[in-house]
C-alpha cells in the first residue's frame, strides 16, 4: 500500500493552520483584556481614557494585525489544500 505524496502535502497544511492559529490565539486581545494588561491600576479613571495610553493602543495595534494575519494564513492555506486534494 502506497500513499499518495499529496496527502501527505494535505495533512502537512492541516497541521500547519492549526499551529498558525495557536500561535496568533495568545495575540488576539478584546479592548477590556488590553486595558488589563496594558495599564497599572491608577492610570485612568474610564476605560476610554485607559484606551488612549500607548501600551494599551500598542496591544490593540498588535490584536488587531494578528487578526489579519490569521486571516490570510488560513485562506493561503486552505488555497494550498484545495490546490493539492488528490483527485
Amino acid at each position: 500500500m502506497t500513499i499518495d505524496p499529496r496527502w501527505i502535502n494535505v495533512i502537512g497544511l492541516f497541521f500547519d493552520l492549526i499551529g498558525a492559529c495557536i500561535l496568533t490565539y495568545g495575540l488576539i486581545l478584546t479592548r477590556k483584556d488590553a486595558i488589563r494588561l496594558g495599564t497599572s491600576r491608577w492610570a485612568g479613571e474610564t476605560d476610554e481614557e485607559k484606551l488612549r495610553l500607548p501600551q494599551v493602543e500598542d496591544r490593540l495595534k498588535q490584536s488587531r494585525n494578528a487578526m489579519v494575519g490569521i486571516v490570510f494564513l488560513s485562506l493561503g492555506f486552505l488555497l494550498q489544500i484545495f490546490g493539492g486534494w488528490p483527485r
